[in-house]
């Protein structure tokens, strides 16, 4: 990979193993258990009665991930098991994640982390770094029981996810985006609540649907202003290039 080059193709390896079902932006991997051992399921607390599990896995990013996953288990017959905020994000402010799908057949645990991997690509766009900082910024006008388990979403209603870092600069856009828009908020997190000490703040935020997207576009802006003044303007981690000059 050319330095300054953050996102790799999943095109350029494909390993050979039959675990491995493919890969997306933020350096997420997918794979699938098609037997889980029982010892491994004693130690991760699976339900019995779930056979086959999916995993999705990244470097960077976690809402990209969880709205994919929210849209695939949408459409799939899996349920989310298990979803961690590690820190991580590659030497940014931020984290990664580890998402488990319990599923009752194989085929169902393949299609959802098809359908995620897909999705994922898509998501990442909204997902942006520069030299110092990242955000990322996320709308669904349907919030499925993914996103409710995870960030207690309304069902069926919209939802913004707002996130920023370094984290002072996240509580200065949640509260310029709370102000601009009528909507409520339904989950936070700190560097010390509900996240894993990462320099970010994130709040999640549901209402009308053109209340939640006016609040997160409102942020994006609020965030990128303040983020560049580390360096260039914050991009997408599809297109961002390091700046050999900062």
């Amino acid at each position: 990979m050319e330095k300054g080059t953050y996102f790799m193709s999943h095109a350029e390896f494909t390993p050979t193993t039959n675990e491995f079902i493919g890969t997306a932006a933020g350096h997420t991997i997918g794979m699938v258990i098609p037997n889980i051992d029982p010892e491994v399921r004693t130690l991760l607390k699976i339900p019995e009665q779930y056979s086959s599990l999916g995993i999705l896995t990244s470097r960077t990013g976690a809402a990209a991930q969880a709205f994919s996953v929210d849209e695939a288990a949408k459409a799939c017959n899996v349920e989310l098991l298990i979803f961690e905020l590690p820190r991580d994000t590659e030497g940014y402010s931020g984290h990664g994640n580890l998402i488990v799908l319990g599923a009752y057949d194989v085929s169902d645990a393949r299609r959802a982390v098809e359908v995620a991997l897909t999705l994922i690509d898509e998501k990442a766009e909204r997902i942006y770094i520069n030299e110092v900082g990242h955000m990322e910024m996320h709308v669904t006008a349907n919030a499925g029981p993914v996103l409710h388990q995870i960030f207690d979403a309304p069902l069926g209603k919209a939802f913004g996810f707002i996130c920023a870092g370094p984290a002072g600069i996240a509580i200065v856009a949640a509260d310029t985006a709370v102000k601009s828009s009528p909507v409520d908020i339904v989950w936070y997190g700190t560097p010390s609540i509900n996240l894993s000490h990462t320099n970010e703040v994130i709040i999640g935020v549901s209402g009308d649907y053109g209340a939640v997207k006016k609040a997160v576009d409102t942020a994006y802006e609020k965030a990128s202003a303040l983020i560049e003044v580390f360096g260039q303007k914050p991009a997408s981690i599809l297109h961002f290039t390091q700046n050999p000059d900062l």
